[in-house]
């Protein structure tokens, strides 16, 4: 069956996320690009601060379906680009807030996020 085939895709959401997102990238952008594989239900291009109008490198994209979205994750693969940018798709979490994208988003391209708020500082027992 459908199982079998897809091997746990029950486990994954119709949801992705695109790392590396270049700033002058619009929802616009990204709608064409990723309905190419799909019905695109909802795009989220997080922004920056109020007023900026900058969106913070990365999105989510929402498909119709599971099935859609394993057919956009896996053509996209390692090689899609825009705006000369290599994007990064992996499976949304449901649960990923915008300071835990942004955290690993500098932590895999090297970059000093702007501001990083911490939800609570560490125990001394768990560094040590």
């Amino acid at each position: 069956g459908i199982n079998a085939e897809y091997g746990n895709m029950e486990e994954k959401s119709a949801k992705l996320l695109v790392r590396n997102v270049p700033f002058e990238t619009t929802q616009s952008d990204l709608r064409n690009l990723f309905g190419a594989f799909g019905d695109v239900k909802h795009i989220r291009l997080p922004k920056k601060l109020a007023g900026t109008g900058k969106h913070r490198g990365f999105a989510f994209v929402e498909y119709s379906s599971q099935a859609e979205a394993r057919v956009a994750f896996e053509s996209t693969g390692d090689s899609t680009h825009l705006y000369g940018r290599r994007l990064v798709v992996e499976w949304a979490k449901e649960d990923a807030t915008v300071e835990q994208m942004m955290s690993k988003t500098a932590e895999v391209f090297g970059e000093q996020p702007a501001v990083v708020k911490k939800k609570k500082s560490k125990k001394i027992e768990d560094i040590l």
